[in-house]
Formats: structure tokens, C-alpha cells, sequence
């Protein structure tokens, strides 16, 4: 068993015994020193569990030697009580200014001193576990930053992975915390059938992207074997009612655009603005949420109806998570679909994107919203049936 070890400074020999004597009675094993150097001496080679400092010493006084005993401690905190026969409140405040934690007049009533040591002792024993517990957390944290950044590489990497020079694209995600539960898609199968994913996940943050994972796997894989739009939307359904935790689920919209034919294909299960506008800006067609999110009704009961319509070149397909459609002003007022529409004509043709989140910022008066915020802008062009839209 290891005892506490007390430091005793006093220059006067007999009271220094006297002392120590009834320190080892206490139960503590006691260092006594018989000046301030050699105090700071003993504390560079050992950590005492507590400090008795007398003030009034030859050369170095207890006043000096504690103001240099806490410079020599920096952050470790050592209780350091004064032993003095002077009680005058000046003088104790000049040695709490000097760094000391107490006071105790000789003679030295050792009842007193027992209780204050032990007093002591306690607080140095619960700082000493805070700044340990501050330790693991600090740990923990800089390993969570760490998971986290590679857990959001990853999830970027999966989601934008076929954007990158498609001109004819526009999107953005604006996650409410570090991760976004909103994901965006793009995969084009052998024929040339181009496909997009919106999907917003329940919650926000890593729980939410971490449920956006099988969705994104589940997109790429079933798009390689060349499947329906509704062969699409049951398969990702399937996997995600396997998986998911009940009460998770996926708001998705699944768009199929066929470059030839001039046929677009949508599945909409949740996602409240998924608009095909003309090539004046005005709406053309409004797909309408008709189905639960994935992941929520089982295989058999899965409705995997779409929706279809023919586009012309010029034509611009608009979705948008509830982020933006139900954003709040101070007022209360949503943004709505209205919103997205009236801000897509003001920024037609070549700013729509830019013009409905720039609407978006003054609806909000510059406050940020609430929700994860997609927005997916895709322009329907009949160039696009060319090797653009081959297999990837």
C-alpha cells in the first residue's frame, strides 16, 4: 500500500521532527527539508501528494520558494499549506497571492492539521481524476475526429465518384452537422440509361450517413445489371428493410433518363420537390411523393409503380430534399415548392442552382436551417445520347 508523501519545510530542526513525527502518526510518509532550495530541489526529482511550508526561513523565504514551486509544477497542482506564527490578514494574503492553499498558525494544533491534510488530499485526488478524465476525453475526441474524417471521405467519395465532368449537372449538399444524411447519385448503365439517386436519411450526422451507406452500394450495384427504374427502387428496398434498425428508413427519389427516347422514369418515395421544368422555367410536371421511404415496407407489400414522362431538349429536371422545401423563416413560413420554382425562373437558365439556395439565404434571413440540404439540377439535353451516356 503506498501512502501519501508530504513535504515538510521548516528550518528550525526540532519543530521539523516534532512535525514529521506526528505526520507518520497520521498515517502519511513525511520528507522533511530544512530550506527552500533544497525544497526545490526534492520536488524536481519527486511529486509530493501535499506541501507544509514554513514562511519564515533564512535566504529563500516560504513566500519565494512556493512562487518558484508553482512555475517548477505548471499545471500539476500541489497543495501548499503555510506554517507561521504571524496571523495577520496581510500576511496571509501575501502568501494566497504567492500561490499558497491554506493557512495554519504555530504552535500547530495537529487536529487541525490532520483534517486539513485531509481535506486536501481529497480535492488533489478528484483534480488529479479530472485532468485524467480530461486526458481520455481529449483522446477519444482527436480518435472520433479521426474515424469520422475517414468515414466522410468515404461516404464523398461514394456519392460523387461520376460527377465530375458531366456539364449538364449541378448539385449541392449542405449537411446540418459534420455529415450529411442527404445523398445524391449518379450511375449510368451499359445501354446508356443515366440514373439518379436523391435520398434523405432519418436524422442527421453519422448515424444518419452511416444508414446512407447500403443505399449508395445498393445504387451502383443494381444499376451495373441494368435494372428497371422499379426493379431499382424494389432491390434497394429489399436491402434496406434487411438492414435497417426499425424506426430507420430512406426518403429516396430514383430518376431514369433515357437520352433516345427522351423518356424520363421516376420513382418517388418521400422526397417533396422533384420538378421537370420547360425551357422556359415554367413547370412541366410535378412528380408526387406516392410511396413510403425504402426501407420501410417489407418485400411483398413494396409498391414499386413509377411515374413517366417524355422531356424535350432544354428541358430541366430540379430535386430538392425537405431541407430546402421546408425551411422555416423567423414567421414561420415555409420555403416550399413555390420557393424553388419562383428562385429557379429568377436564375434561369444558367443560375438555377446558385438562385434557389441565394433564395433560400434571405427567406432564412441568414440563419442556417435546420436540415440536411440537397439540391440536384440536371439539364435534359439531346447530345447526351452520344458516347457522353456509354458505359462507365
Amino acid at each position: 500500500m503506498t501512502f501519501p508523501t508530504l513535504l515538510l519545510v521548516d528550518d528550525y530542526e526540532l519543530s521539523r521532527r516534532i512535525t514529521l513525527h506526528y505526520i507518520e502518526k497520521m498515517g502519511f510518509s513525511g520528507v522533511g527539508v530544512d530550506s527552500g532550495q533544497a525544497a526545490l530541489t526534492f520536488c524536481r526529482q519527486h511529486r509530493p501528494d501535499l506541501i507544509l511550508m514554513d514562511v519564515s526561513m533564512p535566504g529563500m523565504d516560504g513566500l519565494e520558494t512556493t512562487r518558484r514551486l508553482r512555475q517548477q509544477f505548471g499545471e500539476d497542482w500541489v497543495p501548499i499549506i503555510f506554517l507561521t506564527g504571524c496571523d495577520a490578514p496581510e500576511e496571509v494574503v501575501l502568501g494566497l497571492k504567492a500561490g499558497g492553499d491554506d493557512y495554519l498558525v504555530k504552535p500547530v494544533n495537529y487536529d487541525l492539521l490532520d483534517a486539513k491534510i485531509q481535506v486536501f488530499l481529497r480535492i488533489a485526488m478528484m483534480q488529479k481524476q479530472i485532468a485524467q478524465d480530461a486526458e481520455r476525453l481529449k483522446h477519444y475526441f482527436q480518435e472520433n475526429e479521426f474515424e469520422q474524417s475517414l468515414a466522410l471521405e468515404l461516404i464523398q467519395r461514394l456519392t460523387y465518384r461520376s460527377f465530375s465532368g458531366q456539364p449538364h449537372i449541378w448539385h449541392q449538399l449542405n449537411p446540418a452537422e459534420t455529415f450529411n444524411g442527404d445523398v445524391i447519385c449518379r450511375s449510368v448503365s451499359p445501354p446508356g440509361i443515366e440514373y439518379f439517386l436523391l435520398a434523405d436519411c432519418t436524422g442527421h450526422g453519422l448515424t444518419a450517413a452511416i444508414s446512407a451507406l447500403p443505399v449508395i452500394d445498393g445504387f451502383y450495384e443494381l444499376v451495373k445489371q441494368y435494372l428497371s427504374t422499379r426493379l431499382l427502387a424494389s432491390g434497394i428496398n429489399k436491402k434496406l428493410h434487411s438492414l435497417l434498425p426499425t424506426g430507420r428508413f430512406v426518403a429516396s427519389a430514383l430518376c431514369a433518363i433515357d437520352y433516345t427516347c427522351h423518356t424520363l422514369s421516376v420513382w418517388n418515395g418521400g422526397i417533396p420537390c422533384v420538378l421537370l421544368l420547360d425551357i422556359d422555367g415554367s413547370v412541366k410536371q410535378k412528380f408526387a411523393s406516392n410511396h413510403p421511404a425504402l426501407g420501410v415496407l417489407n418485400e411483398a407489400a413494396f409498391d414499386d409503380n413509377v411515374s413517366q414522362h417524355s422531356w424535350q431538349s432544354g428541358d430541366v429536371l430540379v430535386l430538392s430534399s425537405d431541407g430546402i422545401t421546408e425551411a422555416r423563416n423567423a414567421e414561420g413560413r415555409m420555403f416550399g415548392i413555390e420557393g424553388v420554382v419562383a428562385a429557379a425562373k429568377q436564375g434561369w437558365p444558367e443560375h438555377i442552382g446558385s438562385s434557389i439556395l441565394d433564395a433560400l439565404g434571405k427567406h432564412m434571413h441568414g440563419d442556417d436551417t435546420k436540415d440536411d440540404i440537397s439540391l440536384l439540377i440536371i439539364r435534359l439535353e439531346s447530345h447526351l445520347a452520344t458516347p457522353r451516356a456509354s458505359r462507365e
